[in-house]
């Protein structure tokens, strides 16, 4: 019997191996999700249309707006509580309900201090697509409210998800934060899926902010 035990063993032991060894190495998979986002066709850029029904978000300071669906709520965070080193203007997170969670942070936007200029735009846009050594990323382009935005993707020890920069008049990071079954929302490249966030994406705006 314990010799039966001793095989049975080794076999389990030598299956769990393989199965190991047959798993891709995350820069592997860093490689094959990331490239779907050098060639963002307007197809997949399109998302479905805001509904009247919508509500619109306005941030004074920054300047910043958008709409979002009456399920979801809006929660203004203090910058100066998050240990930035320089300070952003404005950190506000779009939040709602899920299950097994309840009132959750969906997606956050960060908007920098100051306005760029075209000049300030492009070269910020070059840093960005800079290659990073040692890091698996990509990074494509879309464009949010009639300017060029810079769409990331990047890999850690879980999955792959996706962020966008928008680089004129402000630069603001957006990026979705959900996990559990909103986890899809978050891979690359955005779109809408639990929750819009491709339609809430196409509505962002930037108007003149109040000094």
């Amino acid at each position: 019997m314990n010799r039966f035990r001793h095989y049975a063993f080794l076999i389990g032991f030598a299956l769990g191996l393989v199965s190991l060894l047959a798993l891709p190495l995350q820069s592997v998979l860093a490689e094959q999700a990331c490239p779907t986002l050098k060639n963002l066709t307007p197809s997949a850029l399109r998302g479905d249309a805001a509904k009247g029904d919508w509500r619109v978000y306005r941030n004074a300071k920054t300047g910043l707006s958008f709409r979002y669906p009456p399920s979801m709520r809006i929660e203004e965070r203090d910058p100066a509580k998050f240990g930035f080193d320089d300070v952003p203007d404005a950190i506000v997170d779009l939040r709602a309900d899920g299950f097994p969670v309840r009132d959750f942070i969906v997606m956050r936007f960060i908007c920098t201090r100051g306005e760029k200029t075209p000049e300030m735009a492009a070269a910020r846009a070059r840093a960005l697509r800079a290659a990073h050594p040692g890091e698996k990323e990509d990074r494509g382009s879309m464009e949010i409210d009639g300017h060029e935005a810079i769409v990331g993707c990047g890999c850690g020890s879980a999955a792959c998800r996706w962020a966008v920069v928008t680089l004129q008049p402000r630069e603001c990071n957006i990026f979705p934060m959900a996990t559990g079954q909103a986890f899809d929302d978050a891979l690359p490249p955005p779109h809408d899926g639990k929750f819009p966030l491709l339609s809430i994406l196409n509505t962002v705006h930037f108007e003149s902010a109040t000094k």
